[in-house]
């Protein structure tokens, strides 16, 4: 399976992770007219300003995941991927699944001689910490109901 080419892959911090790495964009996005004049770039941070970025993490507010960016002046597909604190890597991946339909339907749409294009994919830290406590929860019930039929 062909790769769309990654331009930058950033090393992370301790406690954050890709929700998705090169093949799995990839593969989600087979197809698209874009798909040879695109460049993966693994960033971990979504924000230039880390303090500001800190706040949003503390605050359990919004972070980008995935952003697409295409200009003329460039002639380059971008795509921009950013970590996520790891606990909610699994929320963030599943979340990123579905959008990436989003994406993929919206770059075939534009096609490969736009003039310009911007889709980003956000998370709420809030809610994936939610559906992340929840799954656990419910996993460790699941656990809990197995034990007791034995």
């Amino acid at each position: 399976m062909p790769l769309i080419r990654t331009a930058r892959k950033q090393r992370l911090p301790k406690g954050f992770s890709y929700p998705f790495g090169a093949e799995a964009i990839s593969a989600a996005l087979e197809g698209i007219p874009q798909f040879d004049n695109a460049e993966l770039w693994f960033t971990w941070r979504d924000e230039f300003w880390a303090s500001r970025w800190r706040k949003r993490l503390q605050s359990q507010g919004l972070i980008t995941l995935l952003r697409v960016d295409y200009s003329q002046y460039f002639g380059v597909w971008h795509l921009y991927v950013y970590s996520v604190p790891s606990d909610c890597a699994v929320v963030a991946r599943e979340h990123l699944i579905v959008e990436l339909r989003r994406v993929r339907d919206g770059l075939r749409a534009a096609g490969p001689h736009s003039r310009s294009f911007h889709a980003y994919v956000r998370l709420s830290l809030l809610k994936a910490h939610q559906a992340a406590n929840h799954s656990s929860q419910a996993t460790a019930a699941m656990r809990l109901a197995f034990d007791r039929s034995q």
